[in-house]
């Protein structure tokens, strides 16, 4: 039974893991939108979740890990399959003895000062330091940021021998980005392959806080001193480093529940997975750990409330303006932006024109690696809903297309001095050409030429107009974002002629 148990979750973490690998570097949107589901069955997306769905979500997670304890981190966390990975790859080049691990002592004063320092902040209103520890997007970062280049890289190398396979600009690259993303990935590697599953134990918050939660899970593992024969066979497979052969115990906080140590045990009776409540103890008592406790009651009391006291509280920023910062369509502005997205990249990773790209600066400290749209490198395809589609906890509302072309995001500026008809005495219209909701129209300027005039009612802040200006080097016309987001009016023909450019004079 435990070796059918064991096979179950391995088979089951890799076919998650694999799926919401797929999310993250499917570029060439092979797989559709058929596994974008998975990813709202993640911890904190489901926390920082907007709608009904996300609290439910949590809520199971929670109920499931009182039931079995840590199946989300050894089952769902696709950052906890990832360790795994790495440990069994790393033990194909060691020796059988370097191979095994030993208990080791927990580390409860770094894991509880990092779970209170987010919970702390967390209930204050900034996310910052929960989403730069959260396993979900820090792997959702490491595969876009690293794996999804090499991806394209390889697929543009294949579409010289086969030249039906497309080839791909990559946009989204951020150095900031990827090196933060190289600097997780180093980390959680190389303490995978030399003590398991200790970043999951002694970083991760969410571990953390999972792991006060299975100490009292009602089905856990039990060690039975009477038919024990201290071989050691459980401890050495034991990738949590949890269990206590001397004193016959077994750490649930770092339990999670991989099932190396029943598929390990000599005599298959002497460590099991059971109801732990009600029956006849076979491990020594102990005396309870009150502070323990009053940290499991004080960490659940914590996040009862703390989306109660988000949706009231504003999140920091570090400057009072971002006016060149615009959030997704269906972000609905800053404000709600901040307080939901978890930075994951999902939404960079899908979106089809490359528009979206990991923010630095562009939002302050508190919005450090969140999505924001930058037309230097493209604009906002006008009927797509992509990123709306994939976002696992509505931190961009979903949009139907409909409601996408009418959703301002940002309104146009435009500079007379800066543009090139004035400066150069020459014929444009490019910005007029690519803009799809007729917000820019060419009227005559001098001696034959034509300039265009905006009607910010009409626009939606799609940054065409922006991306396809050819003034340097600034742009002639700009797109500021919308605080909140607005209704554009419909587009409607106009009674006008509108002005044809034959030529642009670039």
């Amino acid at each position: 039974m435990y070796n059918f148990l064991k096979k179950s979750r391995i088979i089951l973490s890799l076919v998650f893991f694999l799926l919401l690998l797929i999310c993250f570097i499917d570029t060439y949107r092979l797989a559709g939108q058929w596994s974008d589901g998975l990813l709202q069955w993640q911890f904190v997306p489901a926390l920082l979740g907007s709608a009904t769905g996300g609290a439910i979500i949590l809520l199971f997670l929670v109920v499931l890990t009182l039931l079995f304890g840590r199946i989300y981190c050894s089952t769902l966390c696709p950052l906890g399959t990832c360790q795994d990975i790495v440990r069994r790859t790393a033990n194909l080049f060691k020796s059988k003895k370097k191979r095994k691990l030993k208990y080791s002592k927990p580390h409860h004063l770094v894991r509880y000062l990092i779970l209170g320092l987010v919970i702390i902040s967390f209930v204050l209103g900034s996310s910052t330091l929960l989403l730069i520890l959260d396993p979900y997007s820090n792997f959702g970062r490491m595969a876009t940021s690293l794996l999804g280049p090499a991806v394209i890289w390889s697929g543009n190398t294949l579409s010289d021998i086969f030249p039906s396979i497309p080839f791909q600009d990559y946009k989204i690259f951020t150095l900031s980005t990827c090196l933060f993303a190289a600097v997780v990935f180093i980390t959680v590697t190389g303490l995978s392959a030399l003590r398991g599953r200790l970043y999951c134990n002694s970083i991760c918050p969410v571990g953390s806080l999972l792991g006060l939660l299975s100490k009292y899970s009602l089905f856990r593992l039990t060690l039975n001193s009477d038919t024990c024969a201290r071989c050691m066979a459980c401890v050495k497979d034991c990738k949590g480093q949890c269990i206590d052969i001397k004193r016959m115990e077994i750490d649930h906080t770092r339990c999670v529940q991989c099932h190396n140590c029943t598929s390990a045990c000599r005599t298959k009776q002497s460590i099991r997975y059971q109801f732990a409540y009600g029956e006849k103890k076979t491990t020594p008592q102990k005396t309870t750990d009150v502070t323990r406790r009053r940290l499991f009651l004080g960490a659940i009391g914590g996040i009862a409330v703390a989306g109660t006291v988000r949706a009231f509280t504003p999140p920091w920023r570090a400057s009072s303006s971002h006016s060149k910062a615009i959030t997704p369509p269906g972000s609905r502005g800053l404000d709600h932006f901040k307080r939901h997205c978890t930075a994951c990249h999902a939404c960079v990773a899908g979106c089809p024109s490359q528009v979206l790209r990991p923010a630095v600066t562009e939002y302050g400290l508190d919005g450090f690696m969140m999505p924001v749209l930058d037309y230097n490198k493209s604009f906002c395809n006008y009927e797509c809903n992509t990123c709306s589609t994939i976002c696992p906890n509505d931190a961009i509302i979903h949009l139907t297309k409909e409601e996408k072309i009418l959703t301002q995001i940002g309104r146009a500026n435009f500079m007379l001095d800066r543009c090139i008809v004035v400066r150069e005495e020459t014929d444009c219209g490019a910005c007029d050409e690519h803009c799809p909701v007729k917000a820019i129209r060419m009227v005559h300027f001098r001696d034959g030429l034509y300039i265009p005039q905006l009607d910010t009612s009409l626009c939606i802040g799609c940054g065409g107009c922006e991306y396809i200006c050819p003034a340097r080097p600034d742009k002639a016309i700009q797109v500021t974002a919308n605080a909140e987001h607005r209704q554009a009016r419909p587009v409607e023909e106009e009674a006008q002629e509108k002005v044809e450019i034959d030529d642009f004079g670039f």
